[in-house]
């Protein structure tokens, strides 16, 4: 992958990005350097390849004395207490009870993180990380808010902290491997949930910026409780290989892939041999547990420093801001279009404020412009008891935000024109569906 050498390139040389992959059953941590394409994970054991780490914390009883992974899941229980599905308890409830003692959600997300990073310091040293991907399963406000609150007390010195989910991971590893194994179509098979699930990305090249698109879909009838202790060649193993092989055909049917990945502990060849086999005639198959966490480190990385990939791709999941939105103004007399929102951000980072001049009239006109490939649409909005005044003799201030998916705010307030014209402090808000 080549970098562009630019000022962020130079901002950011000699420190380091990560990539932290937060789930109810496995945390993985990955890391890498500004100025290198190489993604390590983290091993528990020092050149092995022990990236799993249990999402557990131990609570010894009467004390605030704490465990954290498989140093947790060797306590007795009966000494203390175990607190596990962290990220469940994020979505479901900000505070739990331990003992006789309440803690918030976010602060033991915190702990746990805290914990793990130390671990990974003598490798990218902390007081050097430029910036930090987080990726869950699945982003919503809720888990959002908990991590947003859990960041604030790691100590890192970098506001570059960032979330995405793991269909997000999956695009950055994929588009950062050689390009003969995602010029086609890429699947991924994950066992890492209740159920299996799929992940199929495709690139429509006929678009510029080229576009990413990733399908999701949940294999509801193929559940991974008990695979692991299951003995292959047995009428259950059989059944649930056929199973798969079923799904698998129909999600493929018809389509050329490049590669596919298998992710989760509860992927077995010996259990799966016919879905496999079968996967191997349509492209090429890898297994692994760390690709979720290489692709947060990518996509850490591809915050700070631009790469021609990041320049000539774009992702549109289902986080993301599916439309450019700008206004078009006049500058120095000269037409031009100012851009306010870019499309491919996560529609929760998007947001902008500036102050405008209003040339003539009270109207406000926005320009949204799918990636999809539609025609590019104007928004007008009015700003009805805009008091009347002379042409360029009016200020206003702009903030508009992402409050939804496909749903931006518009705050507009008068500040008028110095003393000849007062500001009237009038304030006009309209949501607007992109």
């Amino acid at each position: 992958m080549a970098f562009y050498e630019n000022e962020r390139t130079t901002k950011y040389q000699g420190e380091y990005v990560i990539g932290f992959d937060l789930t109810d059953t496995y945390s993985q941590i990955s890391f890498g350097s500004t100025e290198s394409e190489e993604v390590n994970s983290f091993s528990m054991i020092a050149g092995g390849d022990d990236y799993l780490i249990p999402t557990i914390l131990y609570k010894r009883r009467e004390v605030s004395q704490w465990y954290v992974g498989k140093e947790a899941l060797n306590k007795p229980q009966a000494d203390g207490f175990i607190v596990d599905k962290l990220v469940t308890k994020a979505l479901e409830t900000d505070e739990i009870v331990i003992g006789e003692e309440t803690y918030r959600v976010s602060a033991l997300i915190a702990l746990f993180m805290k914990r793990l990073l130390s671990m990974v310091n003598y490798y990218a040293p902390l007081n050097k990380v430029a910036s930090v991907m987080i990726t869950v399963d699945a982003l919503n406000d809720r888990i959002i808010k908990t991590l947003t609150e859990a960041v604030k007390s790691l100590g890192l010195k970098t506001e570059n902290i960032y979330f995405q989910n793991h269909m997000e991971s999956f695009y950055f590893y994929t588009i950062y491997q050689p390009r003969e194994l995602w010029n086609r179509e890429v699947l991924l098979v994950d066992f890492t949930s209740d159920v299996v699930k799929t992940y199929r990305m495709e690139c429509n090249n006929r678009t510029t910026p080229i576009v990413a698109f990733i399908d999701p879909e949940v294999y509801s009838n193929i559940y991974t409780a008990g695979i692991q202790e299951m003995l292959p060649d047995t009428r259950d193993a059989k059944r649930l290989d056929e199973e798969l092989l079923l799904k698998l055909n129909d999600t493929m049917h018809g389509r050329v892939f490049s590669s596919v990945y298998f992710v989760g502990t509860s992927f077995r060849q010996d259990i799966f041999k016919e879905s496999v086999k079968y996967l191997c005639q349509k492209g090429r198959v890898f297994e692994g547990n760390n690709l979720y966490a290489k692709g947060a480190c990518y996509g850490a990385k591809n915050k700070i420093v631009k790469t021609i990939l990041s320049e000539s791709h774009v992702f549109l999941g289902n986080d993301k801001l599916k439309s450019n939105v700008g206004i078009n103004v006049l500058n120095r007399g000269e037409k031009a279009y100012l851009p306010l929102l870019d499309a491919g951000v996560n529609w929760f980072e998007a947001k902008k404020e500036c102050d405008l001049y209003l040339n003539l009239g009270n109207k406000l006109s926005f320009v949204v412009t799918p990636l999809t490939g539609k025609n590019p649409e104007v928004v007008d909005i009015t700003l009805f008891d805009l008091p009347k005044r002379p042409q360029k003799a009016t200020r206003i201030h702009l903030n508009i935000e992402m409050i939804a998916e496909s749903k931006m705010q518009v705050k507009i307030k008068d500040l008028g024109f110095g003393e000849l014209f007062p500001a009237s402090d009038i304030e006009w808000n309209e949501v607007i569906n992109l």
